[in-house]
């Protein structure tokens, strides 16, 4: 819903799948039926590791830099770990699983990473 709602001002969302956390990225065609079932429409990777070496470059890049918070750490520490990185390449925000990304499905108000979009998106 990110990708649709924000892609017109230049947003993506990317899905990379990993079973270094009990295997739960699943095998390639519990990933199909699941975006399917879903109606998942951003671009998403194939399985690859996200911790313990070797990781995907864009990870190797993104445990380099300096956390900005508000989750613990940049390195994912579950599935579903989100990042917002701004247009200049630069990472600006690091959310933990558990942080639902748009807005709140059970009341209007506004979730903190939606709201982290808007502010990247205005500047």
């Amino acid at each position: 819903m990110l990708e649709d709602k924000y892609k017109a001002q230049g947003f993506h969302v990317l899905g990379f799948f990993s079973n270094d956390f009990g295997n739960q990225g699943g095998t390639d065609e519990q990933i199909d039926a699941c975006t399917a079932t879903h109606a998942v429409a951003f671009q998403l990777f194939s399985i690859d590791h996200v911790k313990d070496a070797p990781v995907r470059p864009v990870f190797d890049w993104l445990l380099a830099q300096p956390n900005p918070g508000p989750a613990a750490t940049v390195a994912p520490t579950w599935n579903f770990q989100k990042y917002l990185i701004s247009r200049a390449g630069e990472l600006v925000g690091t959310w933990s699983p558990s942080e639902w990304p748009g807005d709140n499905p059970t009341d209007t108000a506004k979730g903190k990473i939606a709201a982290a979009i808007e502010t990247q998106l205005a500047l």
